[in-house]
């Protein structure tokens, strides 16, 4: 009456007596006289020479209609039979395997990087966590992590970066502010294509530094360029101060030649002369007089004769500036015919102290002017008192920016413009990108040690516009080009860079206008191309910006 099947043996394994459940479970009518071993065929004969012999009980294990079954065979030594006895243990392996796929993902867990100090954790290829450090679990304050959605708790992770990281091979870095904290993410899949691997680090202070280290970069930056612009308001401003204390003597002058010319009687013709005298000094001094240096000589040696002739006083001095009168001899001639030498000394005093005067108003307002352009193109440079984000004319902006560094560049570099006429405005940040332009256009400046070619170039393309800065200097070695945008690399001497500007130009590029920007180099030819959407950048929501950045 034993459920399981139970059989004797002779010393032969063949079967004496089988039970109704063996013969059951073998579906035979007859079982004996049959050997077993027929139908248990995992029996070793090592096994069953343990059995004969009697030492220790043997069991066999083996799968009979899709059921698996446990033979434990014994014999007494002495004894002409052995007893097999069956156990149906289907349910209790199918146990045991769920027991042992429990312990596998408990010794799983057990190995996951559980004190890893930054977040670390498993998704499925729908972006759901099914695996999460502690890290983790305390960076997203909640412990039930587990079949959340990556996609709704890391900004800026979406279906379409999660879809590059499945068909993608290599590692894919996403920085994201989380909890008051910026971490970067790496994403990689896992081998089998059915899992992504999430390490995150938290670079908090990472990019505090860094960006203590671009403010740096934009202190010096701006000290550089204060010190150029400095420096051309100075040219400007002293030239004009040296005219004015030069006006206030020439404008005393002038009035005592004034009053001694009033004292003299003139016809009406003669008046004629005067005010047309008066016309000439006006215009002469905003016009040179086109004379090279030797023609110029000659003609200031031959009025010069002509004073003495005339008994003029101190004709070397009045000689040059009768010379910028464009006055000859001829000329001179029909203004001293008829006239007596004090005559003559008066009309002359007069005319060279009123051209001199205008000549000093002329330079003190082309000085204030490039004061004044120097002053507008430094605001406009900075959009002092404007919106973050406006409408950019990218060709003005531009020439701001010659303006700004015309100190380093007139030294001996020929800039070229060929900018586009019809070249849309784009929506952009005006400022940074005038940094951009800074960046580029002083190290092609620096390449070129103050020498060579510069070309700016914009045009549109499609829906872009496309900024090239080329220059003619040694050009970028191969082997760094690939480099040159990585943060902190330089290579100027120590103290000249910290290797952030052309870094800090790619973020504003890559980042905060959706463009691109590239180089290609060789001796003798270097060009960085913009790419910048028409449309600007996508706008940027408040609440996802660090405090720095708003």
């Amino acid at each position: 009456m034993n459920p399981g099947p139970v059989f004797r043996l002779d010393l032969k394994g063949t079967i004496e007596l089988a039970n109704p459940a063996a013969v059951e479970l073998h579906n035979q009518g007859e079982l004996l006289g049959r050997c077993w071993f027929d139908l248990c065929p995992r029996l070793e004969p090592a096994q069953w020479q343990h059995v004969l012999e009697g030492s220790t009980e043997v069991q066999c294990e083996t799968t009979l209609q899709l059921r698996t079954y446990l033979f434990r065979l014994a014999h007494r030594v002495g004894s002409h039979n052995v007893f097999v006895y069956g156990s149906d243990v289907s349910e209790l392996k199918a146990a045991e395997a769920k027991l042992e796929e429990q312990a596998a993902k408990l010794r799983e867990l057990a190995l996951f990087p559980e004190m890893n100090p930054g977040p670390v954790c498993r998704l499925d290829t729908d972006g759901n966590i099914v695996l999460a450090n502690r890290a983790t679990r305390d960076l997203l304050k909640r412990e039930d992590v587990l079949g959340a959605c990556w996609l709704d708790l890391c900004p800026g992770v979406d279906r379409a970066f999660m879809d590059r990281v499945m068909n993608i091979p290599g590692t894919h870095a996403i920085e994201a502010r989380m909890a008051g904290r910026e971490f970067v993410f790496v994403h990689l899949r896992a081998p089998s294509g059915r899992e992504v691997f999430v390490y995150g680090a938290d670079v908090t202070e990472e990019k505090a530094a860094e960006r203590a280290i671009l403010q740096n970069e934009k202190l010096a930056t701006l000290g550089t360029l204060a010190a150029g612009v400095a420096h051309e308001l100075n040219n400007p401003a002293a030239a004009a101060a040296r005219a004015a204390e030069h006006l206030r003597t020439d404008f005393d002058r002038l009035q005592r030649a004034q009053l001694q010319l009033n004292t003299l009687s003139f016809t009406a013709q003669e008046r004629a002369v005067l005010d047309a005298l008066h016309e000439l000094a006006r215009t002469q001094a905003t016009n040179t007089c086109e004379l090279d240096s030797l023609e110029r000589s000659d003609r200031e040696e031959e009025i010069e004769s002509w004073l003495e002739r005339k008994g003029v006083p101190d004709p070397w001095d009045r000689a040059p500036q009768l010379v910028e009168l464009n006055l000859d001899i001829a000329k001179l001639d029909e203004l001293a015919s008829g006239q007596h030498a004090d005559r003559l000394v008066a009309v002359l005093d007069w005319l060279v102290h009123m051209h001199s005067v205008y000549r000093l108003l002329d330079e003190i307002r082309h000085g204030a002017g490039r004061v004044s352009e120097i002053v507008g193109a430094l605001k406009s440079y900075s959009y002092l008192g404007q919106a973050p984000q406006q409408d950019v004319d990218v060709n003005e902006g531009l020439r701001q920016t010659l303006v700004i560094l015309r100190n380093k560049l007139k030294q001996g570099v020929h800039v070229t413009q060929e900018l586009a006429a019809d070249l849309p405005h784009i929506h952009a940040f005006g400022s940074e990108l005038n940094q951009v332009w800074t960046n580029l256009i002083d190290n092609a400046a620096g390449a070129m040690e103050g020498k060579g070619a510069l070309v700016l170039r914009s045009y549109r393309s499609g829906e872009d516009v496309v900024v090239e800065i080329e220059d003619d200097g040694p050009g970028i070695p191969d082997k760094i080009v690939s480099r040159i945008f990585d943060p902190f690399f330089t290579t100027k001497a120590p103290g000249q860079g910290t290797g952030l500007g052309l870094h800090t130009c790619q973020s504003i590029i890559n980042k905060k206008h959706g463009g691109t920007i590239e180089v290609a180099s060789k001796p003798g030819q270097t060009r960085f191309t913009v790419r910048l959407p028409i449309s600007g950048p996508a706008p940027i929501a408040t609440d996802s910006l660090s405090p720095d950045q708003v």
